[in-house]
């Protein structure tokens, strides 16, 4: 769990939502950043699972391992260590599955210090599949994302605009709640479905749908793409680049795409070939995979206090929240719930594009992972940070670091204006390097505000965890090196590298799951 918010500092954010306001509501400002940081790195210990190892990692300042576990998979991607001393794993599942891309995982392992597997869940079959990441509730259950199946056809009659659309199937996530039990048992005890909360203006004359730009709160089923700026080929371009990291397409991250034929479809690997050949196995499986992951949602975080959910939605290049008191009922409505919005989305920001208030060139988040809200008793509590890949902003490729704070008045409420954009304009702080280009992490990395005002950045595709200070001032870093490079390394087209990392989590000294694991009789130093 990363978010455990009291309610004495939750006043301020109380009820928040992205609907209407009393006349004169006077924004909250944002926190005062005097004093944030230190010329010194906070002293804590570091876990990883780098994707390319079927280990985890505690490690101390020095880059030394004080503890691993062991696994039998490879990361599906994250990774938390409880307070009672164990580790939640997601596990990659790839075999005899029936979907496949980047992020991919399939089920839940929680694991005691000893490697044994105390329980472990999958969501693994023909209709939905588990992947990136998870977050760890108050009460024990566990907040699962999750792809849900539907067919190309079922989603072109909900306005899916067929150009975006070139493969046979459509992958819209899902919020799963898991209340675990026993040793293999959960039940899912409430859920929530972005299908039900569509809008389209591509066949606006269909029942139930709408002009995006009115409906923010709801979700454009072309949302993905600004088909003005984006043309065909950059689309492909795009395609094709995920696919090498295994993002899209459904095959091995190493193979390129085969050329496009004359229909649509991809055609034999050889562009001279006969385009009436029949299609290999691998061929097959790309077009029915191709553009079937429509948001690729990466990462969950949930705010106790005010009982939300925040997920990053890397498709649309936005964090979206969304109310997590209604019942599964109300979630796939528009009313119920604390926010009385019931499913609808609360907030979203980082891309007006996404609901019809801009262009790709007014984004700020691009393919962002690890949207989180900031801990209670840290600097900035209460407002939202993510990691800023950048892969396609405007003006190049670099990463940047994005905190922000939503306008909110004194009752908690966020503040919207009607037919405007979700605020704010801007982050409220920003980090990047002085030389932008010379930071970048095109996929995966994550983000930690640690209690001395420093942030922690992992800048996932290389492996390289490091600190700064509010003012940009690199404080502490270590390249991950805890997974031996082979003798003999293949050629690959795949930027994932040996070390590279999904996130790197900084843990307190002095936290509950180190203290539980020393009682254990793992060695753990009390300082690291």
């Amino acid at each position: 769990m990363r978010c455990s918010l009291s309610l004495a500092c939750l006043l301020p954010l109380l009820l928040a939502c992205s609907g209407s306001t009393e006349p004169n509501s006077t924004p909250i400002p944002a926190p005062d950043r005097a004093g944030w940081g230190s010329d010194t790195p906070y002293e804590g210990f570091l876990l990883v699972t780098p994707l390319k190892s079927q280990d985890v990692f505690l490690l101390d300042m020095q880059g030394e391992t004080v503890h691993s576990w062991e696994t039998e998979w490879e990361p599906g991607n994250s990774v938390y260590l409880t307070e009672r001393g164990t580790i939640y794993r997601a596990m990659r599942i790839e075999d005899d599955v029936d979907f496949q891309g980047g992020g991919i995982g399939g089920g839940l392992q929680e694991i005691a210090a000893d490697g044994t597997i105390l329980w472990e869940y999958r969501m693994a079959d023909s209709n939905r599949h588990a992947h990136h990441d998870f977050e760890i509730m108050p009460n024990g259950n566990i907040l699962l994302l999750a792809w849900v199946k539907h067919s190309r056809n079922q989603a072109l009659s909900r306005g899916r605009d067929p150009e975006l659309l070139r493969g046979e199937e459509f992958w819209p996530d899902s919020v799963f709640e898991i209340r675990p039990f026993g040793s293999d048992g959960g039940e899912i005890v409430w859920e929530w479905h972005a299908w039900d909360h569509l809008i389209q203006d591509f066949d606006a004359d269909g029942e139930g749908f709408g002009v995006v730009a009115d409906h923010p709160e709801r979700i454009d089923i072309n949302g993905d793409r600004d088909p003005e700026l984006m043309s065909p080929e950059a689309m492909d371009a795009q395609m094709d680049h995920l696919a090498a990291m295994g993002y899209a397409g459904g095959d091995d991250p190493q193979d390129p795409p085969p050329p496009p034929s004359h229909d649509g479809h991809d055609g034999p690997d050889d562009p001279d070939a006969d385009k009436d050949a029949p299609l290999t196995e691998k061929q097959k499986r790309r077009n029915k995979y191709r553009d079937a992951d429509w948001m690729h949602t990466n990462a969950i975080d949930y705010h106790p206090g005010l009982d939300l959910i925040v997920i990053s939605v890397r498709r649309f290049d936005e964090a979206w929240v969304i109310d997590h008191s209604t019942t599964t009922a109300e979630a796939a409505s528009s009313t119920g719930g604390k926010q009385q919005r019931g499913g609808d989305l609360v907030y979203r920001w980082g891309n007006p594009a996404a609901y019809g208030m801009g262009s790709l060139e007014d984004r700020i988040l691009v393919g962002q992972h690890d949207v989180q809200w900031i801990e209670e008793g840290l600097p900035g509590a209460g407002g939202l940070l993510a990691f800023n890949n950048g892969n396609g902003r405007h003006g190049g490729d670099w990463s940047s670091i994005e905190e922000w704070w939503p306008a909110q008045d004194s009752r908690g409420i966020y503040l919207h204006e009607e037919g405007q954009r979700f605020g704010p304009a801007q982050s409220n702080w920003k980090y990047e390097a002085e030389t932008p280009e010379d930071f970048y992490s095109s996929f995966i990395s994550g983000v930690q505000r640690l209690p001395n005002g420093n942030t922690l950045i992992c800048s996932g595709a290389d492996g390289l965890v490091f600190e700064v200070h509010p003012s940009g001032k690199v404080i502490w870093e270590w390249s991950c090196d805890v997974v031996p490079e082979p003798e003999e390394k293949e050629e690959s087209k795949s930027p994932v590298q040996t070390n590279s990392l999904f996130r790197a989590t900084r843990l307190a000294p002095d936290h509950p799951g180190l203290q539980a694991l020393r009682e254990q009789g793992v060695p753990i130093p009390a300082r690291p």
